[in-house]
């Protein structure tokens, strides 16, 4: 089958699924797209200054930061920051904490 312009998906605030996400911080998601077996999914993510802990990831999830800055602290006490313009790939089975240092946006695809 033969697709068309209307078949491309924009990634952009407003057009996907928006959901209000209820981790402990304020942030939100659009997810653009989703595989037909939630494979992979891609889209915009946002928060506001804040931190949490969370489980190994079941995923792989690639991320490019697009305002903001945000760092990432591993149970070790490792920590990697990054700011907008940076991009980093979060490995399956990584736990830790997330910081948003600054009101921070991301593109993101997950990897299943």
């Amino acid at each position: 089958m033969t697709k068309t312009v209307a078949d491309i998906v924009a990634i952009e605030a407003g057009i996907a699924e928006f959901q209000q996400l209820n981790y402990g911080m304020d942030e939100s998601d659009w997810r653009a797209a989703e595989g037909r077996n939630g494979i992979y999914a891609v889209g915009l993510w946002e928060g506001k200054v804040g931190a949490l802990d969370f489980p190994a990831m079941p995923y792989d999830e690639a991320c490019w930061i697009t305002q903001g800055r945000i760092a990432l602290v591993d149970g070790a006490g490792g920590r990697r920051e990054f700011g907008a313009g940076q991009g980093y790939v979060l490995p399956r089975g990584f736990a830790g904490r997330w910081e948003t240092l600054e009101d921070a946006k991301k593109f993101y695809v997950v990897l299943e």
